[in-house]
């Protein structure tokens, strides 16, 4: 994976631009400006454990930088939404039986309606 490092170089008031760069936590840096090196430190060599869905290494298949937490982002949402709006997000099965409920009570609702 290349693109551009997006380090901010505020003495020259303009973004690094170099390239090759890798994915960070940080965002994608050089290799002038990870974050082991900017912190003095040597970089972790090919062995250095990566923690889960955050790989650094570029050595894990299973990690893509667009959306590095498919399965928990559309999750956090839903619960996001649900704690926004005041309510409690319930199970798909209480979901689903909430909704035959409601049809049901449409049903009547109609029911009477052609009856009366």
């Amino acid at each position: 994976m290349t693109g551009p490092c997006k380090h901010w170089s505020g003495a020259a008031v303009a973004y690094c631009g170099a390239t090759p760069a890798r994915p960070y936590l940080q965002g994608m840096r050089c290799a002038d400006h990870t974050p082991s090196a900017l912190a003095g430190k040597p970089e972790p060599g090919e062995s250095a454990y990566c923690a889960p869905a955050r790989c650094y290494c570029g050595e894990h298949p299973w990690w893509t930088p667009a959306n590095p937490y498919a399965s928990l982002a559309d999750s956090w949402v839903t619960d996001a939404r649900a704690i926004a709006s005041g309510k409690r997000r319930a199970s798909p099965a209480v979901q689903a039986a909430a909704k035959e409920t409601v049809a049901e009570q449409q049903e009547r609702k109609q029911r009477l309606r052609r009856g009366a």
